[in-house]
């Protein structure tokens, strides 16, 4: 069953609503702080394709496994070559990619590690694997994880991991980065909020890392 299939077409909404907006501000810095030189961009778990349609990569591929979030993102990012597929069974060469991003997509798969080994197989010598977590000891994970639990879709079929997974799973990263302190009820001015979630010692809502 698709968790995303009645939420595509209004899967980017929630970005031009004045929390969203500043919230998906702050997640696009810090993924623009890791990115790599490099002239191809591998996606997995893609969505509607928003990153790729930010990031100027000569060659982006989005994989998603999703039949609904691919045919919006065809619609809306004809720039980058959909396939369908999924993150476990990646339907590339070895060696193909600069970058590998995976942005808040290892929430929703089967095999966690599974997925990893597919990515870096893929991936050039001397290339990123670039990963972005909803960072699972957040007060948003546990807003999401409530919506699970409430049999809301997406969350219902996510699995959240922390930095200290991934750490596990593939060792220290080369570089990292944190996004979004505040809380899902924070109230504007929002810088103000999410230095005081930062203050407070909040998790951040997102955590960047990048591996080689």
């Amino acid at each position: 069953m698709d968790p995303f299939a009645h939420l595509a077409e209004a899967y980017e909404a929630w970005y031009e609503t004045p929390l969203g907006a500043y919230v998906i501000a702050e997640e696009e810095k810090a993924l623009r702080a890791l990115l790599p030189p490099g002239e191809s961009l591998l996606e997995v778990g893609a969505g509607t394709g928003y990153w790729l349609r930010r990031l100027a990569y000569p060659v982006r591929v989005a994989l998603e496994p999703s039949e609904a979030m691919r045919k919006v993102g065809l619609r809306k990012t004809p720039q980058a070559v959909w396939v369908a597929g999924r993150g476990e069974d990646l339907p590339f060469d070895a060696e193909r990619f600069d970058l590998v991003l995976l942005f808040t997509t290892l929430e929703f798969v089967g095999d966690v590690e599974r997925v990893l080994a597919e990515a870096r197989r893929v991936l050039k010598p001397g290339g990123a694997l670039l990963l972005g977590i909803l960072e699972a000891l957040s007060p948003w994970a546990a807003l999401y994880r409530r919506l699970g639990e409430k049999g809301v879709a997406p969350w219902k079929e996510a699995r959240f991991l922390a930095r200290e997974d991934l750490k596990a799973l593939l060792g220290p990263p080369e570089v990292e980065k944190e996004a979004v302190f505040l809380a899902p009820e924070a109230q504007p001015p929002y810088p103000e909020a999410d230095e005081a979630g930062r203050r407070a010692g909040n998790r951040p809502a997102l955590y960047l890392g990048r591996w080689r």
